[in-house]
């Protein structure tokens, strides 16, 4: 009897201890949360704002310490990536997704609708185009060949002169940012959100020239002249306007042509900043007295150093790509030695080219001869090539021909093209997933060409 009860007793224990050696399945209700990279107990900031994130070293945000990208609070090592940075120019690059099988293609063609468009490559290795029609913002999606799939027009005004810009956001949708504010789609092309205006007025062109999203997952928006200034607007995912900065003198038409997103994680913005003529602090003809300006700021838009270029006549600044070989960036520009002459640059025009390192400090100057004037600044736009070097795209000041596309650095052999192919001149180029390149242009046509700029 002993025996049995001892074999009873014996099993109920094994059973006890089985049960609690069991793991917990159990889901854990308010666990602090820890996203890939991030140290556990991050307060979640889901759209990057700085707030309650640690030391501010740089003044561009609220107390944004630690986290050197600004994708989360207080992340330490751990760093979120993703997102676009291309904007016109802008060092664009494919993102296509790396499943998508890559086709290589050449064409050329019109898509009219409006005299300036953007183009941008997409995830599945097609294409994203900002338009217009009938004076409203529209969006053409086409495939790999350059096929129409979809076309979008939306309730936002747009010139058809104006200038605009789309990306493809880290969620599959588009941005579209032009003269007369943004809007924000689907991966469908249905719009989501728009913001009209510049932020607090409605009735104010904010006159934007580019957008990238950061890789906090906000949007940055840069153009002008709003009240004479440049502007810089971030935006939320959710399309919260969350900051705005004005930058300039205290002269007219100060603008910023292109922005990116910089090597530490900050913002780097190119445009065109009006000085003096000799004893004027202000010149009357204001568009003939301006200087390459490069201003660097933190995610908030507090600035960390502005620098200008230029002599005493006219430089603009129209795009930037960072640096392929090294730390610093390289800015594309245009100039005019005009000596007072404002009618000599309609000869006298040229495209600048400009290194400079991370404080914005010049390394080297290029210029090449021979660029087309337009008084409002003539389009110009630059990408890196796969090999290390770097392209543009322009118009020239040529009777036979409307396209100059140049390509030149390291790993690269030089090449020159003026080309006469139905356009007025590149606007935007961006370095598709197979090494070959995609351009917009002034009047209307898009060029896809190979990694050799052959288009046919």
């Amino acid at each position: 009897m002993n025996k049995v009860l001892y074999i009873i007793l014996s099993l109920l224990l094994f059973s006890l201890t089985m049960i609690s050696c069991k793991s917990d399945d159990t889901e854990k209700v308010n666990e602090p949360i820890s996203k890939a990279g991030d140290t556990v107990g991050d307060v979640v900031d889901p759209v990057g704002e700085g707030i309650n994130d640690g030391l501010d070293p740089v003044g561009d945000g609220i107390n944004d310490g630690l986290d050197s990208v600004g994708d989360v609070v207080n992340d330490g090592v751990g760093a979120i990536t993703g997102g676009s940075t291309g904007g016109a120019g802008g060092g664009s690059e494919s993102g296509s997704d790396k499943d998508v099988p890559i086709i290589h293609t050449k064409f050329v063609k019109y898509i009219g609708g409006c005299s300036d468009v953007d183009i941008k490559q997409t995830d599945d290795g097609g294409y994203i185009i900002a338009g217009c029609s009938d004076d409203s913002a529209s969006l053409i999606k086409t495939d790999v060949y350059g096929e129409k799939q979809w076309e979008k027009t939306y309730g936002l005004g747009d010139y058809s002169s104006a200038n605009r810009t789309v990306i493809q956001t880290s969620d599959g949708g588009y941005l579209f940012a032009g003269w007369k504010g943004v809007l924000k789609t689907d991966s469908s092309g249905k719009m989501l959100w728009k913001k009209k205006g510049a932020p607090g007025n409605k009735n104010q062109n904010p006159y934007y020239e580019d957008a990238i999203e950061h890789s906090n997952g906000n949007y940055y928006l840069v153009g002008g002249p709003v009240l004479e200034q440049a502007i810089m607007v971030k935006i939320s995912p959710t399309g919260s306007v969350t900051h705005t900065k004005s930058y300039g003198g205290s002269c007219v038409d100060d603008i910023f042509r292109s922005v990116i997103e910089s090597n530490d994680g900050k913002l780097i913005m190119v445009g065109e900043k009006t000085h003096g003529n000799g004893p004027f602090p202000c010149s009357f003809y204001f568009k003939y007295w301006k200087d390459i300006w490069v201003v660097k700021t933190g995610k908030n838009g507090v600035k960390i150093w502005a620098k200008e270029y230029g002599g005493k006549y006219l430089e603009k600044g129209t795009d930037i790509v960072r640096r392929t070989s090294s730390d610093g960036y390289v800015v594309l520009g245009q100039k005019c030695s005009h000596g007072g002459r404002i009618f000599d640059c309609d000869f006298k025009y040229r495209a600048m080219f400009l290194k400079i390192n991370e404080e914005g400090d010049e390394i080297k100057e290029s210029v090449f001869q021979n660029l087309y004037h337009y008084e409002w600044g003539t389009p110009m736009a630059l990408a890196n090539t796969h090999s290390g070097g770097y392209v543009f795209v322009t118009e020239p000041n040529s009777s036979k021909n409307n396209l100059w596309i140049r390509k030149w650095g390291s790993g690269e052999k030089t090449m020159e093209l003026k080309l006469r192919v139905g356009s007025l001149g590149g606007r935007s180029i961006m370095r598709t997933n197979d090494n070959g390149f995609i351009i917009s242009t002034t009047g209307g046509t898009i060029i896809k060409t190979d990694s050799n700029l052959s288009y046919e």
